[in-house]
């Protein structure tokens, strides 16, 4: 595990470095690295197949461009993190999720540049995805939460295509109300576990009860 948060003097001669000794990372984590372009990431992952765990956090030098590299360089990759990186658009996100190569389990989206073409692409490829985190996706409109299905018209398209689904995160998601939750947890079996935040269109008692009942595993 390499773990790199705030270390804005790490440069190209410290990553060149790490690149060459550490074949046999599993878990690599970027945060505020302002330095690690996509030449870098490269260079680290180049020799990284073993790779299962990536977590991009404000890196504004990483781009659609390193997401490519990911899907060729990392085939054993599982989950992927990528949070407050302007250059990382729906090009890079969509590619990589729809690769062929990979199985993800854990999907976590903040404050991207991402649009609704991303959301489409977890709909479809998502089927083993048990982790599902958006928020902050300034640039996702109704209609494209519509397609992956954060409202009450379309949760279904998450119950029917992400069957093994155990935990799901909703923010600020003011087109979902109780009776949509309910329905959701009501067919997705696997659920264990489903966190609200500032999803007000019904009372939070209401909905506890009725999940509870529905779902006794969903806390």
């Amino acid at each position: 595990v390499l773990s790199l948060w705030n270390v804005p003097r790490v440069g190209d001669k410290g990553l060149c470095e790490i690149a060459e000794e550490r074949h046999l990372l599993e878990k690599l984590d970027f945060c505020q690295c302002p330095h690690v372009s996509n030449n870098r990431l490269i260079a680290i992952i180049a020799n990284c197949r073993n790779l299962t765990v990536l977590s991009i956090e404000s890196c504004p030098k990483i781009g659609n461009e390193g997401l490519q590299a990911i899907e060729k360089l990392c085939p054993k990759l599982q989950s992927i993190s990528i949070n407050d990186c302007p250059l990382i658009g729906d090009h890079g996100v969509s590619r990589l999720l729809s690769s062929a190569s990979f199985v993800f389990s854990k999907v976590k989206l903040h404050g991207s540049s991402i649009a609704k073409f991303s959301l489409a692409v977890i709909r479809h490829y998502g089927k083993f995805v048990t982790n599902l985190m958006l928020r902050g996706l300034q640039n996702v409109s109704k209609n494209g939460f519509w397609v992956i299905g954060v409202t009450d018209v379309s949760l279904e398209a998450i119950e029917k295509e992400c069957v093994n689904l155990k935990q799901m995160c909703l923010r600020k998601c003011c087109f979902v109300s109780g009776d949509g939750l309910v329905a959701f947890a009501k067919f997705v079996s696997s659920l264990e576990c489903l966190q609200l935040e500032k999803c007000n269109r019904d009372t939070q008692s209401r909905v506890t009860n009725v999940l509870s009942n529905q779902n006794p595993c969903c806390p």
